[in-house]
């Protein structure tokens, strides 16, 4: 049975994410800090292997690898991890500053790091991340997220070079907005500028798809309500 790898797999687009790829066949493991919130949300999935671990630890993720490695071949891994926290830049301390680029870079590098090998020795899979529209625009109160989103995309961009040629698809999907989630519709009272976590999925599933001639290192994703007059 082929499998995945998605770290960051909380609720929201973490979720939609595992269930994405499990409703098309292959077998997950999802891994996120919140071991508890990990079963609550797959706990009766027999597809669905939850492992509690720190993507920012390199060993935890290698650790993800062999794992679900075991179960079968890794087809897919996604780095969903990210960090959050809106302040001016100056108002930070460096150590906040360090943590949303461990948790939105460095996390990123770990799976690379652990799956692009095995995916390469085999000559085929596909490596996938989540960035944020932070890192096309660095806005007030965003910047040390952007920073992490912009390591980020020059990481997917040097890997895609790198492992391309070995076979492995390296993707990179840019959410242009704030996702649905109940966070988000009570902060926004225009819910069309919310994007939908299973449609993000499904962009995602559609990126693995993608046929060797026709790879896409980048895409976009934005809610309709963008490209209204």
């Amino acid at each position: 049975m082929k499998t995945a790898l998605i770290t960051g797999a909380g609720p929201g687009l973490g979720a939609s994410l595992v269930r994405r790829f499990r409703k098309e066949g292959l077998y997950v493991a999802a891994l996120a800090r919140n071991g508890a919130r990990l079963q609550e949300l797959f706990d009766g999935d027999p597809g669905v292997t939850c492992i509690a671990g720190d993507a920012t630890e390199p060993q935890t993720v290698a650790n993800a690898v062999a794992q679900i490695e075991k179960i079968g071949p890794l087809e897919v891994a996604i780095a969903n991890s990210a960090g959050w926290k809106i302040a001016p830049l100056l108002e930070l301390e460096a150590q906040d500053f360090e943590t949303l680029w461990r948790a939105g870079c460095l996390t990123a590098f770990n799976l690379a790091r652990a799956a692009g090998p095995v995916m390469a020795a085999r000559g085929q899979g596909t490596l996938l991340f989540t960035g944020s529209a932070a890192q096309m625009r660095a806005g007030p109160g965003f910047g040390a997220m952007a920073v992490a989103k912009t390591g980020l995309r020059a990481l997917s961009q040097a890997l895609a070079r790198e492992l391309g040629p070995k076979g492995v698809h390296v993707g990179h999907v840019v959410i242009d907005g704030p996702i649905n989630s109940a966070r988000t519709r009570a902060a926004n009272t225009n819910h069309n500028r919310l994007i939908d976590p299973d449609g993000i999925a499904a962009v995602f599933h559609a990126l693995h798809l993608q046929p060797r001639l026709a790879w896409s290192n980048e895409i976009d994703v934005r809610t309709f309500s963008d490209w209204l007059a």
